[in-house]
């Protein structure tokens, strides 16, 4: 493993993942989210829990790009974007689909979140395709 590269590699992501689900649950589900209010924290409070998001996305994009140098093939961007859609399929789905039957979410927000989360996985998967290489032998 070149670690110099997954280090920078999982900062990329996580910066990336970080600034994407911010534009995301603002732009795109926005809308959506205003219309259950109810269901959300107040913007007053969400602020109080800012650092167990930053804890949240750090461990994804550390987790994310440390399975991905596990089973790195060195075939390029392809590769980083069908690992992301894997990802985006096996974990963000699911849990849309486990906590929609848990949670009294709309439908549209669990919807957005089954095509957004894969969308994002695999920009995500471009980006550490990109960056990482392994160490030469």
């Amino acid at each position: 493993m070149n670690k110099g590269r997954y280090i920078i590699g999982s900062l990329a992501v996580f910066v990336y993942l970080f600034l994407a689900e911010g534009i995301f649950h603002t732009y795109i589900m926005g809308d959506f989210y205003q219309q259950s209010q109810d269901l959300l924290r107040g913007e007053a409070g969400a602020g109080d829990f800012i650092i167990w998001m930053i804890l949240g996305f750090l461990i994804l994009a550390f987790g994310f790009c440390y399975i991905f140098t596990k089973g790195y093939e060195n075939k390029g961007m392809g590769e980083g974007v069908r690992f992301g859609l894997y990802v985006g399929i096996t974990f963000s789905v699911s849990a849309s689909l486990i906590n929609y039957a848990v949670f009294p979410y709309p439908t549209s927000w669990v919807v957005g979140w089954i095509i957004g989360y894969p969308i994002m996985m695999m920009l995500a998967g471009a980006i550490i395709a990109t960056i990482y290489k392994p160490n030469s032998a």
